[in-house]
This record gives C-alpha cells, structure tokens and sequence, in this order.
C-alpha cells in the first residue's frame, strides 16, 4: 500500500469515527425528537359520549351492548352521558325517565336504568300496566317506596327531564338514539361496533 492510499484510508477511518462519536452525543438525534413530537400529537385524549335515548326506544336498546364495549375497550378514556329524550310515540316513555330520574335521587340510578331497558319488552307497550312494573323494580332495588311515588310527582323530576327533552330539541335531535361525540352531532348512527370504536378513536386520537 503506498504513502498516498494510507492517507485516504486514515481519513476515511477518522470521518468514521467523528461521525459515531457526534451520533452518540446526540447530534444527529433530530429522528428521535420528531418521533416523541408524533407520539405527542397521538396522545389519547377523553371522549365524551352524549346519548339523547328513550327507555320505549328498540333502537335505543340496541346499542347498549355497543357502548358496553366502547367501555370495555377504552376504559376511561370513554364517558356516555344519557339524555333523557321521551318520544310522544310510546305511551310510557315520559314516566319511565321520571322512574329512573326518582331512583337517581335514593342512589339507584344505574340499577334502574339498566332494569329499564332489560325489561323494556313488558312494559313498554301501549296496553302493559307499566306502573306495576316500575313499582316491582323500585321493589327489588330496596328503594324507599314513598320517597320514589312523591319523586315520580314531583316538579323537579318532572322539569328536569322536560329540560332535556327541550335540550335536544334545540339541537336538533329528532329520533332516537342520537349520539353526539365532544359536542359533535353524528350525521348517521354507527352500523357495528367496529365502526363506533373508529368513530371514538378519530376524536380520541385527533391532533391537539
């Protein structure tokens, strides 16, 4: 090897080195920055879930177990808030948000509302005692049974589902469920789970 090929081989070694030693030292640590400036602009943020629904409602019924995954799935991340939105098509509508409004007040409300729609079958129809029904749930959830009639009666429950009957109408809902997503109406309602979860996950993972 002559004098001349040295030289080149000793620079060529030099750069090598120089080169590692500024990679090591984080010059050359821009890739890493922008990738945490991603992940930043991917962070989860929480959803809100508003659900204008009817306790007569089908449809309504028929998306729980959709919102029962979304909760599996994400946790915390999700929060569904009901709506009261009774329909003047079903006949019992209106006194079964004020049963669910009443079993709120003795701490009960969840249990109601999913005895509601367990059950949504006997005592929604038209021609069903649908009292008796709301009597026999108050019942079997141990609720101070008079406390629950004079709740059913009163002008606070009775305004506050008006309220949001009244709520909904304002924004523009017409029919039941509709779903509105960190204050965003969807125009169609989604048709599977897995659409719901990709509807979810486009606001949870949308850019600060």
């Amino acid at each position: 090897m002559n004098k001349f090929s040295i030289q080149i081989f000793a620079i060529v070694i030099f750069v090598i080195i120089a080169v590692s030693a500024l990679y090591l030292g984080g010059v050359f640590g821009n890739s890493n920055s922008g990738s945490e400036n991603f992940q930043a602009e991917r962070t989860a943020q929480k959803v809100h879930i508003l659900n204008y629904s009817d306790y007569s409602c089908p449809a309504c019924k028929a998306y729980i177990p959709m919102q029962e995954m979304l909760k599996e799935e994400f946790g915390d991340m999700v929060e569904i808030e009901y709506r009261h939105f009774p329909l003047s098509g079903f006949a019992h509508s209106r006194l079964a948000s004020h049963v669910a409004e009443a079993a709120r007040n003795q701490g009960k409300y969840t249990e109601m509302h999913n005895l509601l729609y367990e059950y949504q079958s006997e005592w929604s129809p038209q021609q069903a005692d649908a009292m008796w029904h709301f009597t026999d749930f108050a019942e079997q959830l141990e609720l101070d049974m008079d406390q629950f009639m004079a709740d059913l009666e009163s002008d606070e429950v009775r305004e506050k589902v008006e309220n949001q009957r009244q709520e909904g109408i304002r924004r523009t809902v017409t029919a039941t469920p509709t779903f509105f997503i960190d204050g965003h109406k969807l125009r169609q309602n989604p048709q599977s789970f897995e659409q719901f979860k990709s509807i979810v996950e486009l606001y949870m993972y949308r850019s600060n």
